[in-house]
């Protein structure tokens, strides 16, 4: 007499089938949530997830098994894991755990990539075993992405080398008035939320927050600058000051760019101020018809703030800084997501100005942008991503530009959200079935903040080589006709020129 070994299935309905995987695949089931939607990925991917501080990838069942995408009401998410590969897959409804022998399991006589073998019920029906180990399997590109995580960070290292010859600044709104700090005096720049306040402090001092485990007093840059009050809104953004030997943040209307600009062109403030010893402007910067002041945020913080920010507990000491390792990066929004770019990538932030529209163009190029002389092709990452394209462009929206094989490229981007630094542990790896698409190739990492979820971009990776070369085609082509049509220009003023001579002759 042989005695069967019997195991446990968890089922679960996608579509009209019923599929079942053995229970030690199945660590747990949680209800559908928010997905971090990650562009020109397999079309199966739905997305990322951060569930409770751990990132994986969501896919559809259906999708993945050739089915048509339906939004089912009950639908879950089932989280498989077998060695160190975790999965998401979002199925119609779970059903049940049944237990079942081998002499149960047969093969499904069917032709099928995820589904070899069947379980009989004893009622005569079928559920559909999937086999787990090829859905969890994922391209071998993970030596692909160390070497482009490789080669991005010895590009940066050039880009900082090349950074360190000029000045970049960060400008923001303050009635109506444009200001600017230095970047590196900027630690990062992070959405408002409500401080709680501190009793007995002084007028310009909303409260604190809580910064990853860290108190911040949080400023009222209108009240230290003598400004009329304004309503807090979504452009509201909090700048992250070093100075004093502490951190402090300082609320300002709106952050309007980042520049990058020669020494030079920061000239001294006007003798107006100096005389009434406003010593928190410390430079001017002209701007097409604009005029930016530069503070010093030596002046800006007093010593009483710099107490209180010690006193609550953020004091800059050289324990603390040396033991949480962080990276700072650029974070936008691209339709719904957050996307992130090394601080060291990004050469500029400014607002959109006129482009020039080129016909015949790839569809991803937006236009031409005269950048103080030099012109720039500028990408719409909307467009790149293939998202929904807006008619118009919001006032929110930006460009960024960077360098790309020592070419300038703009990338309009829905929003510039702030600069933000990340904890080295709150940076991972970008899940590995990720990699078989597209979005491979130019998404670096995933970083996890609380329950945000930011996709890193690579961005000399975000255009393929051909893609460059055609746009490249096209700038030179622009660059060719414009020197044509100033050659023209001067022939036309030398030959008036030699009339009127003559006229006078």
């Amino acid at each position: 007499m042989t005695t069967s070994t019997t195991a446990q299935y968890v089922t679960f309905v996608v579509g009209e089938e019923i599929y079942a995987v053995p229970v030690g695949y199945v660590r747990e089931i949680v209800r559908t949530t928010n997905l971090t939607k990650v562009p020109l990925a397999p079309e199966y991917i739905e997305g990322i997830a951060n569930l409770r501080g751990e990132v994986l990838p969501v896919m559809s069942l259906r999708k993945r098994l050739g089915m048509s995408h339906e939004d089912v009401e009950e639908s879950k998410i089932v989280i498989l894991t077998s060695d160190d590969r975790t999965l998401g897959v979002i199925v119609d409804r779970t059903a049940q755990v049944i237990t079942a022998g081998e002499e149960q399991i047969q093969e499904s006589g069917a032709s099928s990539e995820f589904v070899s073998n069947v379980i009989r019920a004893d009622e005569g029906s079928f559920y559909l075993l999937l086999d787990v180990e090829k859905l969890l399997s994922a391209q071998e590109k993970s030596t692909l992405s160390k070497a482009k995580t490789a080669e991005g960070g010895k590009k940066h290292q050039e880009s900082q080398e090349q950074a360190q010859q000029h000045v970049q600044i960060v400008t923001f709104e303050m009635a109506n008035e444009v200001y600017a700090f230095r970047i590196e005096q900027v630690q990062e720049i992070i959405r408002y939320s409500k401080p709680t306040q501190v009793p007995d402090a002084p007028p310009y001092v909303q409260g604190v927050i809580n910064l990853r485990q860290n108190v911040l007093p949080i400023i009222d840059l209108r009240v230290l600058l003598n400004l009329p009050q304004s309503e807090i809104d979504e452009f509201t953004k909090v700048i992250v000051l070093r100075a004093q030997g502490s951190l402090t943040g300082l609320v300002v209307d709106r952050i309007r760019e980042v520049l990058r600009l020669e020494e030079s062109q920061i000239m001294p403030p006007p003798s107006l101020t100096q005389q009434q010893e406003v010593k928190e402007v410390i430079g001017v910067i002209r701007k097409d018809e604009e005029m930016i002041m530069l503070l010093d945020p030596a002046f800006v913080i007093s010593e009483q703030v710099s107490e209180l920010a010690k006193e609550t507990g953020e004091e800059a000491s050289a324990t603390q800084v040396s033991t949480v390792e962080e990276e700072q990066y650029v974070v936008f929004k691209v339709g719904d997501e957050e996307y992130g770019v090394a601080i060291e990538k990004v050469r500029e932030i400014n607002r959109i100005s006129s482009l020039t529209k080129i016909p015949r163009s790839p569809r991803f190029l937006e236009g031409l942008m005269n950048l103080r002389g030099e012109v720039i092709p500028v990408v719409d990452l909307r467009k790149r991503f293939e998202l929904e394209v807006r008619q118009e462009k919001d006032s929110a929206a930006r460009v960024i530009v960077s360098e790309i094989n020592e070419k300038k490229t703009g990338f309009i981007v829905d929003s510039v959200e702030g600069v933000e630094r990340i904890p080295k542990h709150s940076i991972m790896d970008v899940p590995d079935m990720l990699l078989e698409g597209e979005s491979g190739r130019f998404i670096t990492n995933v970083i996890r903040v609380d329950t945000r979820v930011i996709l890193v971009l690579d961005i000399d990776k975000l255009l393929t080589t051909s893609e460059m070369r055609r746009m490249e085609r096209v700038v030179q082509k622009a660059e060719g006709e414009d020197s044509k049509s100033q050659a023209q220009k001067k022939q036309g003023q030398k030959s008036k020129q030699k009339k009127n001579l003559k006229r006078s002759q």
